[in-house]
């Protein structure tokens, strides 16, 4: 019933490989492999944000889209269970408004006596809570002055209730802009506080909604000292109904760039990390987990957070375990946010014990999912080697990995590739990846469009070559077999700089010996 409101990489010519780690919009360099240097630096720099962006946008928007829609099904049937228990009988017999009704509805709002104020925003609040609200004619007919009046009622509750839930319908449209230019968020927060538990749970609602519609009318929230009484009924909740409306609010605060203030995070994370470690109702771990994964996805600082307690960590990783999509894949996001972060980070989600979860996620039927978990295994892959040897020693793991990169949807590929690639890079691991049969699928994406993707496989092919001629392993011939060169040499006439230099390189390096052979 009611509509929730939203919200490559400088490669050089040089021997030196290297392993990428990823964050929505940004790539971390990992310092490169050689025979006097260690495999990586400890300094992560941050290169190529729109690059990155563009490669992650998409996915997060589908996650978004994805998640909006089912909690819009479930708010509606609550929202109705809601209208049935509050109503009663009475409700039943009344008739359904229409667009007839919306004239005298408005002039009702106005009226001296309470209660026919009370019957008009009751009127005005069954005409909205339909799937597509006339919003505009409400909004043309003048009634947002009144509603915003009317929360401000206190001697009655029930029309506050009803004022807040039409305000709510109006602001999950594309007016919610119109909402708060009427002044509705200074006598919406008040109303956290009411001795009302449905007034609370509407007031909330109807904030969450505003927040979500973009970052500058979040901060407004906010700034109108929303987040303590909103946390306040998250920690000690009248009913599961508000606990769920609440905790979705929340989520709106911590969602969007920029990222809200520490302020804001430190006070959200331990009350989150609480829901997670105590709560069994879906609904809301759904939204905590969410709340979580925009926290994670800004700063190493941010991330810090999350692992003051470690308990965290492992509840998150259970809700892996989960038959519900719809909280896999937040909880997965905040996990693949998680080892972004610095080796340590990374260690503690590998310590929680999230490896043995990755082989199921991988052959997820959701696509969405699966493509996530390529891309969690890849910043684990370019951590430090006793992390790579931790997803080294899951070989089904690896195994399946591969077959996404073979034989996997396009975009689930491509994450596959990252992480394949950046195991190559690994030279105490190259050969374990080689020989599961890495080098064939990679070398099939060295014609795709993606220049940030041909850049990381010929990266990894030159890895490849760099260990075989240090060992005298047969490599090169393995990528002749699958006739890499072919695509090496028409890489030398790539439109790209990056793409025709590195090609050209590798084909100088480990190959030229055998052209000029052929020659003579």
């Amino acid at each position: 019933e009611l509509p929730t409101k939203s919200v490559s990489e400088s490669l050089s010519l040089q021997k030196r490989t290297w392993a990428i780690k990823r964050r929505d919009g940004i790539l971390f360099l990992r310092g490169g492999m050689n025979a006097a240097a260690p495999r990586r630096d400890a300094v992560k720099q941050s290169m190529d944000e729109n690059s990155a962006r563009r490669q992650r946008e998409d996915y997060a928007i589908e996650l978004r889209k994805n998640k909006r829609e089912s909690q819009l099904n479930k708010r509606r049937v609550i929202v109705m269970n809601q209208t049935q228990a509050n109503g009663g009988d009475k409700d039943a017999y009344e008739p359904v408004p229409t667009l007839k009704d919306l004239p005298a509805a408005a002039l009702g709002l106005k009226s001296d006596r309470i209660f026919e104020r009370y019957k008009a925003a009751k009127t005005l609040r069954k005409l909205l809570s339909v799937h597509n609200p006339p919003a505009s004619e409400a909004i043309e007919a003048g009634v947002l002055p009144p509603l915003v009046t009317a929360l401000q009622q206190s001697e009655s509750t029930e029309l506050q209730f009803e004022a807040a839930w039409a305000l709510t319908n109006i602001a999950s449209t594309d007016h919610t802009m119109q909402v708060v230019q009427a002044g509705a968020v200074p006598h919406l927060v008040p109303l956290l506080n009411s001795p009302s538990a449905d007034v609370r749970e509407q007031a909330g609602w109807c904030l969450g909604n505003i927040a979500g519609d973009c970052p500058e009318l979040r901060n407004l929230v906010l700034e109108a000292n929303a987040l303590d009484p909103i946390l306040a009924n998250i920690r000690q909740p009248a009913s599961l109904s508000l606990l769920r409306n609440l905790v979705w609010a929340l989520s709106n605060l911590c969602r969007g760039k920029p990222m809200v203030s520490m302020e804001v995070t430190r006070k959200a994370v331990p009350l989150l990390s609480s829901i997670l470690l105590q709560c069994s109702d879906e609904d809301t771990l759904i939204d905590a987990c969410w709340s979580l994964s925009y926290i994670s996805d800004h700063s190493n600082e941010n991330i810090e957070l999350l692992l003051e307690n470690r308990e965290l960590l492992k509840a998150l990783v259970k809700q892996l375990q989960s038959r519900s999509y719809t909280l896999i894949a937040p909880a997965l996001r905040a996990l693949g946010n998680i080892v972004t972060g610095t080796d340590e980070q990374t260690q503690a989600v590998i310590d929680a014990g999230i490896l043995p979860h990755l082989l199921n996620l991988l052959q997820h039927p959701k696509k969405s999912l699966r493509k996530e978990t390529c891309w969690l295994i890849s910043n684990i892959a370019a951590g430090n080697s006793r992390q790579i040897t931790a997803l080294m020693g899951e070989p089904r793991l690896i195994a399946e990995v591969l077959q996404q990169l073979s034989w996997g949807q396009w975009d689930v590929r491509q994450e596959a590739a990252w992480a394949i690639a950046n195991l190559c890079m690994s030279k105490d691991h190259t050969q374990q990846v080689v020989e599961m049969g890495a080098i064939r699928p990679l070398c099939e994406l060295l014609t795709a469009s993606d220049v940030s993707l041909v850049l990381v496989v010929l990266n990894a092919i030159e890895s490849i070559l760099q260990v075989s001629e240090e060992n005298g392993y047969d490599y090169d011939e393995r990528l002749e077999d699958v006739e890499a060169l072919d695509k090496l040499e028409d890489l030398q006439r790539h439109k790209h700089e990056e793409v025709y230099i590195k090609a050209y390189a590798i084909l100088e390096r480990y190959f030229g010996g055998d052209e000029d052979a052929g020659e003579d």
